[in-house]
């Protein structure tokens, strides 16, 4: 009996070694695609569409405000129809902003998604990912876009390392 139960505290610390610990990280594929591409035409216009759209949004902005204003005048000089009128206005024009931001934000996000999903920059970018990964231990590596993610810590974020690990590969020949 004492030799099983000797041989039994002799094997348990070798049971427990077998045991593999899951360690999960975390990377920003918007941010790796950005930096991959920084220097690209595509980034390019995609960067200045968005300075565009800021630029109209802007503009029917400004507009909405001025109706506003001018809504408020006309209130204070106790004319009801034309604040009615203004009152119309202001809400079409803001329905059409939220519209036209919707529709033009889609376009953005679909070119955005285009841009980080060709077949060869996936291709790299798996193999940076598991790259990383493997030589910092993670077992598991998730998107920080994942909605079910509320929380990490930045020690956990490999986004960096592999924004290196594809910079440098692809200086190589």
């Amino acid at each position: 009996m004492r030799r099983v139960v000797s041989v039994f505290f002799f094997l348990l610390p070798f049971t427990l070694l077998g045991q593999q610990l899951t360690t999960v990280g975390i990377v920003d594929i918007g941010k790796v695609t950005m930096a991959f591409y920084r220097d690209s035409q595509a980034v390019r216009e995609l960067e200045e569409m968005t300075k565009r759209l800021q630029g109209e949004l802007d503009a029917i902005t400004a507009e909405i405000n001025q109706l506003k204003e001018r809504q408020l005048e006309a209130e204070r000089a106790g004319n009801k129809t034309l604040s009615l009128q203004l009152e119309e206005q202001i809400t079409s024009k803001t329905n059409y902003l939220r519209e036209y931001y919707r529709i033009k934000n889609a376009q953005l996000q679909e070119r955005r998604n285009r841009l980080a999903e060709s077949s060869s920059f996936l291709s790299e970018l798996q193999q940076a990912i598991a790259f990383v990964a493997e030589d910092q231990g993670y077992s598991v590596i998730l998107k920080s876009s994942d909605p079910n993610l509320v929380w990490w810590s930045k020690q956990v974020d490999i986004t960096e390392l592999v924004i290196q690990r594809l910079l440098n590969a692809q200086k190589r020949p």
